[in-house]
């Protein structure tokens, strides 16, 4: 139990220190970037583990790390979306005389989005969800018929086995579908890289197999997300010509998928 929670313990110590790496420097993309991808892996191993924690606790603490997370999500995707804008007009300088005005806007609605992250609701809710966390770990107790190690390693191979064929069938069209997979595939991947010191076995097969699926539905769901976004900025432009840009940027984005 205590090698569990010494896992447990070492993602949420990640979380804490992802979050004082933002607060020094909020304007570095990279660290909004790693605060969520630390709260995912937590909350993947967590998910992975939920029948040990009992359904009521699972619940509550999930609820707060996704909420935690959620609050950030924004901001990532307008970073994302400006690096991808970014790409685009170093690859076509001329198609527009008002790249300038674009990434000027881009840049105010981040500046807006990060104050946001920094409010008192946030942070208080940063604060409580650290120690709901701490909390249910300090109380972890499995009681199970099996081993840890055969649970484990059993609870990997069903899911490994079901993700894969609902990939190999998966419909490309429908868009929900493939960010689950893709979701699920993250959340999987992440469990057996922390988890596998309680197995005795390393998993790379399934480690190796989860990131290739992840990857490869990657683009699909990233440009999905960034002409959603495009479309949703350009309805708010009053300049005609930025709303053309956007257009046509979100127009590129869903030829990519």
């Amino acid at each position: 139990m205590e090698a569990l929670q010494e896992i447990l313990y070492k993602r949420l110590k990640k979380i804490k220190q992802a979050y004082r790496d933002y607060e020094n420097n909020p304007y570095n993309p990279a660290l909004v970037h790693e605060l969520r991808v630390d709260t995912r892996k937590l909350r993947s191993v967590i998910h992975f583990l939920k029948h040990a924690f009992g359904e009521k606790e699972y619940n509550r603490i999930n609820r707060e790390l996704k909420s935690f997370a959620k609050t950030y999500g924004r901001l990532r995707e307008l970073d994302v979306l400006t690096e991808v804008c970014s790409t685009i007009a170093l690859r076509q300088p001329d198609l527009s005389e008002h790249y300038y005005d674009m990434f000027k806007y881009l840049r105010e609605e981040r500046n807006r989005e990060m104050k946001r992250t920094f409010n008192k609701t946030n942070i208080e809710a940063f604060n409580g969800m650290l120690e709901s966390v701490e909390q249910a770990i300090d109380m972890l107790s499995i009681e199970m018929d099996t081993s840890i190690e055969d649970y484990i390693t059993d609870r990997l191979k069903t899911k490994k086995t079901v993700l894969i064929k609902e990939y190999e069938e998966l419909d490309m069209t429908d868009y929900n579908a493939v960010h689950d997979v893709r979701k699920r595939a993250k959340k999987l991947r992440y469990s057996a890289r922390y988890l596998r010191p309680l197995t005795g076995k390393k998993h790379k097969k399934t480690i190796k197999r989860m990131k290739k699926i992840q990857n490869a539905l990657g683009n699909y769901t990233d440009a999905h997300v960034n002409a959603e976004l495009l479309d949703e900025l350009g309805a708010k432009m009053k300049n005609e010509e930025l709303k053309k840009l956007f257009a046509y940027m979100g127009r590129i984005e869903n030829q990519s998928k």
